[in-house]
């Protein structure tokens, strides 16, 4: 069972990102799992646990059932999707995603995914978790652009205009000029493998009752008596 879980930290209140994780319609937006959802309910979005759309995996035609199996609100949420056959067996697709309260007034999430396989599918494991570790980082990147709007800034800044002064550099840029668009780039998303709690720990984490230390066992050799 393929799990891959990625972290990014959005600079923005833990309750907004949790509203815009919780509505599944918005996955399709930045998600690399769906090509579309839709609620079955007109009236369904961000709400409680429980509720359905229907949304398209890659490479399927047909729509299948995505459903939000848990909203702790504004923790947790995650969404199940539907059992997919495929000649070689199935696969049942699920994202979870977590978050915690981070410096700055930001928050921390975890966007993970879990795909439980089944049939001749489980020989094929190890290509699906390496599409994931390939993939996720990138919708990660996808959802800090789309709640920050950093996609919309990059589509809007205008094309420098081409130095037509002679003895100009390779593009004609001037050397003498800095690039305006390396010395104006905002920096981009932190993302990685690791939560990186730092000092504001989340609940869920601080609840897990650590297991106790189990004393060294220690063997002795039998004594011959005799």
């Amino acid at each position: 069972m393929p799990q891959v879980r990625v972290y990014v930290s959005i600079p923005l209140p833990v309750e907004e990102v949790f509203g815009y994780l919780a509505d599944g319609r918005n996955l399709a937006a930045w998600h690399s799992g769906t090509m579309s959802v839709r609620p079955t309910d007109p009236g369904e979005g961000a709400g409680r646990s429980g509720e359905v759309y229907r949304y398209r995996f890659p490479g399927r035609r047909r729509e299948c059932e995505l459903r939000r199996v848990v909203y702790e609100p504004p923790s947790r949420v995650g969404f199940a999707g539907q059992r997919m056959w495929t000649p070689l067996g199935c696969q049942v697709p699920r994202f979870d995603f977590r978050l915690w309260p981070w410096e700055g007034g930001g928050c921390r999430v975890e966007v993970g995914v879990t795909c439980s396989l089944g049939g001749a599918m489980l020989l094929l494991w190890p290509v699906v978790a390496c599409g994931w570790r390939r993939d996720l980082p990138m919708d990660a990147r996808a959802l800090y652009e789309r709640l920050t709007g950093a996609d919309e800034r990059a589509a809007e800044t205008p094309v420098s205009e081409v130095s037509r002064s002679a003895g100009g550099g390779p593009a004609g840029r001037d050397p003498e000029r800095p690039d305006a668009g390396a010395a104006g780039a905002a920096p981009g998303p932190e993302i990685g493998t690791d939560p990186g709690f730092g000092t504001v720990e989340p609940a869920w984490r601080r609840a897990a009752t650590p297991s106790p230390v189990r004393p060294a066992r220690r063997f002795r050799l039998p004594v011959l008596h005799g």
